[in-house]
């Protein structure tokens, strides 16, 4: 068994512990102490890290198929919540980042689609970095608004039930919620630019879809911005803008990249 499966296997192990904890205050309805998403989270990402430094670089240069990117995504939304979390309510993020970036590791670990690894210009490699880096916050906000949905659902049938009662007033939702998407955004910006700047073509048979996708979805958060600065939207507004732009993003990566490694074989 080498070191990438130990790893991975041992953060598998320790998302799962941290989930489980939060999970059981949680139905206590009681608000998640800060040592509970903490600690076993930060081994948890520190194992994940070491799993994706031994699958992602290799000896021919980057390993970037779906899986791979999908851990690092969720891996960077790990390090987001940890350390958000120190300055901010943020624990019941956790909750739902926590499953998702344990499944992330088997699919890395054991699905081969084909991809090929190969080195990466510095430019590029910039790119590459900042959308893994707005993948994550992005889908943080959208975590955040399926949280606020629900909690505005529970707020209009005037019954605030289950571990509803322990989360942060809606206006403190909301705040958190812009938050992410203010620094989401301009992490798009800048991938959106840095690819302008060092892809050949970013409009090529094979990037094409990926590009306009991307670009509808910089354009559907700019509105909600732009919205919510002009005319204070707020509340089911917000969260079917970043929901909606999310999906797009979902779509323009990971929906693209299936069908290049598992239907083309790209």
């Amino acid at each position: 068994m080498n070191l990438s499966v130990i790893s991975g296997f041992a953060a598998f192990i320790l998302y799962g512990v941290a989930c489980l904890i939060l999970y059981r205050q949680y139905r206590g309805q009681q608000r998640p102490s800060r040592a509970s998403v903490l600690v076993p989270g930060s081994l948890a990402v520190l194992a994940h890290g070491l799993c994706l430094w031994q699958i992602i670089l290799t000896p021919q240069g980057l390993q970037l198929g779906v899986f791979p990117v999908a851990s690092t995504v969720a891996f960077t939304g790990a390090i987001v919540v940890l350390l958000s979390s120190l300055y901010r309510p943020f624990e019941w993020i956790s909750a739902l980042v926590y499953p998702f970036a344990a499944l992330t590791l088997p699919a890395m670990l054991w699905v081969n689609t084909g991809y090929i690894a190969h080195p990466l210009a510095h430019g590029l490699g910039v790119h590459v970095l900042f959308s893994i880096l707005a993948y994550a916050v992005l889908a943080i906000a959208a975590c955040q608004a399926v949280l606020l949905w629900v909690q505005d659902r529970q707020l209009k049938s005037g019954h605030i039930r289950g571990v509803m009662r322990v989360f942060p007033p809606i206006q403190v939702m909301e705040s958190m919620l812009f938050e992410a998407i203010w620094l989401g955004q301009i992490l798009l910006t800048v991938a959106i630019f840095s690819g302008f700047l060092y892809v050949d073509n970013l409009f090529a048979q094979n990037l094409a879809h990926k590009s306009i996708l991307t670009l509808v979805s910089w354009v559907v958060f700019a509105i909600l911005l732009t919205g919510r600065y002009l005319r204070g939207w707020r509340g089911r507004t917000a969260i079917r803008f970043t929901l909606s732009g999310f999906a797009v993003l979902l779509v323009a990566f990971f929906g693209s990249q299936l069908v290049l490694e598992f239907i083309l074989k790209r």
